[in-house]
């Protein structure tokens, strides 16, 4: 594996990867004093990726990046452990998961030996309310582990001083005991990388006391790993930088023009297999304007009353058309008809009489020509047919409705109210009375009198 990594990503030149990570630590050697080499004088390597865009979808759980050589002192055989430091692990546990899992500490103490402090939650929330306590805590241990069924409500027991330093607990499942050991192991061979708010990712490659060589492998890992997390992956990441938290920051990878053309270039080529890429945030605002734009005409073809109102206007369209072209047929019918009559008069008439026939055919034939013309030119232009048709319904709704702001008056035959066509004269519709009801009535009452006169009862029976 790590002949692997040391071979390099394609995209970070192994030769400028070197040659930072040199500079890097010669920097840092010019740079102790006598104060800090007794206190310990080893900072924190990061690799530093820049993003284009900030990610839509932020989460707290951190990601897990498998690296050649581990940061702590956590060895297989065969290892070397230059510049590295022990480890204090503290892990929270469910109330009812604390007794076992300190019997597999005691059972695995290669795996599980870095495991100084088990707490529960209801301890953690007992034991730490007080700021200066979760400070002590915070202080006390180098990596936190947390039960990943209990990690949603551990935000608020901790506090935000855990978030700060990015000591924020790491999430391993509890649920099989059998594989508990090697889980941890695996954590703490790793390193972790979240995803802020921000364009800046940070994620931890060592230490200036690491040699080189593990140094390099280590970021050659974490470039091809990390990037996978990232939305958008290699399209999003501008440039790639590694520092610490004493120096500048050294780029190892930048975009250039030519790759923002690349990515361009493919994305123009949907046909050829390539997957679309953004190259730019203008063009991606510009598409999500686009996008919204056809959302919304198309929530508004999906809506029913329009659709009701399409059908209604095409349907109306239809039949009008329909009616223009029987008409025209009709009138085509009878002018054929009353022509054909005339010419076989015509032809019984005398030779004399030809000539004057003839002359007249043709006139006839004209006229004909004409009306077939008209017919033809109604066909071509049913909009005339159609405002008449408007007009008359037009006639129909006035006769019905007279609109009106304010009572002008009495009108004979009409009604001033608010109506479905809004205020104003509507036709004043007399009501038919049910016949079988007015009988009905007129039975009930008569019977009504009969029974209050009986029910009444008579003043010498009172006495």
């Amino acid at each position: 594996m790590v002949e692997a990594q040391s071979a390099g990503h394609p995209r970070v030149d192994s030769q400028l990867l070197k040659s930072a990570f040199a500079a890097l630590i010669n920097h840092h050697k010019g740079s102790i004093t006598q104060s800090s080499s007794l206190l310990g004088d080893d900072l924190p390597v990061e690799v530093q990726f820049t993003l284009t865009r900030v990610p839509e979808q932020i989460s707290p759980r951190p990601h897990r990046l498998q690296i050649p050589h581990p940061l702590h002192k956590v060895l297989n055989k065969g290892e070397s452990d230059k510049g590295l430091d022990e480890i204090e692990v503290c892990l929270f546990v469910k109330d009812g998961s604390k007794e076992w899992v300190k019997d597999l500490v005691d059972k695995f103490p290669n795996e599980m030996g870095y495991i100084k402090k088990v707490l529960t939650l209801t301890s953690l929330r007992k034991k730490y309310v007080q700021y200066k306590d979760r400070r002590e805590l915070l202080k006390r241990y180098d990596i936190f582990l947390a039960d990943d069924r209990i990690l949603p409500m551990l935000g608020k027991s901790i506090g935000k001083s855990f978030f700060q330093e990015k000591k924020q607990p790491v999430p391993i499942k509890l649920t099989r005991q059998e594989a508990l050991p090697f889980a941890v192991k695996r954590c703490l061979r790793s390193t972790f990388m979240w995803i802020s708010a921000g364009t800046c990712i940070s994620v931890r490659a060592g230490n200036t006391g690491m040699p080189l060589e593990h140094l390099i492998a280590n970021a050659n890992a974490i470039v091809e790993n990390a990037v996978e997390h990232i939305p958008r992956k290699w399209s999003n990441v501008s440039s790639i930088n590694i520092k610490t938290s004493q120096s500048v920051a050294l780029p190892i990878y930048n975009k250039t023009r030519q790759e923002l053309e690349e990515i361009s270039r493919l994305a123009k080529q949907s046909g050829n297999g390539f997957e679309t890429k953004r190259p730019c945030p203008e063009q991606d605002d510009d598409e999500h304007a686009q996008k919204k734009k056809k959302t919304e005409k198309e929530s508004t073809l999906k809506s029913p009353l329009l659709k009701a109102l399409k059908k209604t206007r095409k349907s109306g369209s239809e039949g009008k058309d329909d009616e223009v072209n029987k008409e025209a047929t009709a009138k085509k019918g009878l002018l054929l008809e009353s022509s054909s009559k005339k010419a076989k008069k015509l032809s019984k008439t005398d030779a004399e009489s030809g000539a004057i026939s003839a002359g007249d055919s043709n006139s006839e034939k004209k006229s004909v020509s004409k009306v077939d013309a008209s017919l033809k030119t109604k066909e071509k232009d049913p909009s005339k047919g159609k405002k008449n048709q408007e007009k008359s319904k037009q006639v129909e709704v006035n006769k019905n409705f007279v609109p009106s702001k304010k009572f002008q008056g009495s009108k004979k035959g009409y009604v001033f109210r608010m109506g479905k066509e809004g205020l104003g004269y509507y036709i004043d519709v007399k009501p038919v009375p049910d016949k079988m009801a007015l009988i009905a009535l007129a039975r009930m009452n008569k019977g009504g009198g009969k029974a209050g006169k009986s029910r009444k009862p008579s003043r010498k029976g009172r006495k």
